[in-house]
């Protein structure tokens, strides 16, 4: 070990001492918490990397949902999760702290997600925030929009629309399926028939008609009789039923 005077050691000490209360906040904002763009108790390239982490979405085996940690999950087979949900891909955002969860599951498959509040003995059960956008098809353009709501002892499906189209006569045409996840009617079943309003292509405002069918086929078909020369250019309304 080197020999240092009296002098000496006192200088080196004094040089410790300076540079310890730099990095502990004494001079230069060094204590403050890091952030993107300055250096703290960790490097700000550090903390972009280790956040973008945490919010990456981890595989599980525990597949109950309601016994999911905090944290971010992926996994398929859920248990205890929403009702339209058939085992498909999903990821569930479990967030909050202590007795209290706010936790957020996300249909891949669908797009549809739900949302379910926990705290000691209340539990707000599973809510849909969302519509799910779907593309027409056949020829129709413009927003087609369908969701499935969790009730007491069935679900409340919704399906909302406002297309346009160019059909010239009574023939039935489909515009749109609903997707995975929603309950289809029986094979046997007679298809559920909801009227919509219509627009011809001199802007007369007529009735149409759009039915549910087997396989969950959306089908639009003029009712019009009265205009057999004018094309139906547009279709629009809202509808919901329980299954």
């Amino acid at each position: 070990m080197e020999k240092m005077t009296m002098q000496e050691l006192s200088q080196a000490i004094r040089k410790l001492k300076a540079k310890f209360d730099a990095h502990s906040g004494g001079v230069n904002n060094a204590h403050l918490p890091a952030t993107f763009e300055r250096d703290g108790f960790e490097s700000a390239d550090d903390k972009v990397v280790i956040d973008s982490r945490a919010q990456t979405a981890r595989t599980t085996s525990e597949l109950d949902v309601m016994k999911l940690d905090f944290g971010r999950w992926i996994a398929t087979g859920y248990t205890n999760g929403p009702k339209s949900y058939d085992g498909h891909a999903a990821m569930v955002t479990v967030s909050g702290q202590g007795t209290f969860k706010h936790i957020s599951f996300m249909s891949i498959a669908t797009g549809q997600t739900f949302v379910r509040d926990i705290y000691d003995t209340h539990d707000t059960g599973w809510a849909n925030t969302s519509w799910v956008s779907l593309v027409p098809t056949n020829g129709f353009t413009g927003k087609l929009q369908v969701k499935s709501n969790d009730m007491q002892s069935t679900r409340l499906i919704e399906v909302q629309f406002d297309l346009t189209c160019n059909i010239k006569d009574s023939s039935t045409i489909t515009f749109g399926t609903l997707p995975a996840g929603f309950p289809p009617l029986d094979a046997a079943s007679e298809p559920m028939y909801f009227p919509c309003r219509g627009a011809l292509d001199d802007k007369t405002n007529v009735l149409a008609s759009v039915y549910l069918t087997a396989g969950n086929q959306l089908t639009v078909f003029r009712t019009d009789g009265a205009y057999p020369d004018k094309s139906l250019i547009a279709v629009s309304g809202y509808f919901s039923y329980t299954r």
